[in-house]
């Protein structure tokens, strides 16, 4: 399903997810040992275990209350009205925009189950090149993520 973010803000949260020195693991980073601390042999680590300067810098695509873009960047940037966290929500799966269907369109894009999954810096760079004049997409499924890229220019080839 293709999910429509804000081009602006989306941009914005890499920006941050680029200029912060430290980043928040996902939880398949939390498990890669070699986002580990030096001697770190903890069966089930913590963030406490990792070195945050070796998570690289991305998005993080949450499911949750809703579809949502953050940075993943540490300290993490404000958010509007109070909350913890800048994000963009996906516009199909908004609860303040689509109070109504918003639970059955995270579903059928991210799957019945929360998680977060981990957006490369440069993946996220790419789409925003593509999509410059337009909104920000990507299509998602519950068995995979894609974004859209520039064509390569083989004009001189």
């Amino acid at each position: 399903m293709k999910l429509h973010f804000d081009h602006v803000l989306v941009t914005r949260l890499l920006a941050h997810a680029e200029a912060a020195t430290e980043h928040t693991p996902t939880f398949a980073q939390l498990c890669d040992k070699t986002f580990h601390r030096e001697g770190v042999t903890a069966k089930y680590p913590t963030s406490e275990d990792l070195d945050l300067t070796k998570i690289p810098p991305g998005l993080m695509l949450v499911g949750d209350l809703g579809v949502y873009l953050m940075s993943n960047g540490t300290p993490g940037l404000a958010g509007q009205k109070g909350t913890d966290h800048l994000v963009a929500y996906a516009e199909e799966v908004d609860p303040q925009i689509n109070p109504e269907g918003w639970y059955d369109m995270k579903q059928s894009s991210f799957g019945a189950d929360d998680g977060a999954e981990f957006l490369s810096a440069e993946c996220v760079r790419k789409a925003l090149e593509a999509t410059v004049n337009g909104k920000f997409w990507l299509n998602v499924t519950a068995q995979y993520i894609s974004a859209p890229s520039l064509a390569p220019d083989n004009s001189g080839i």
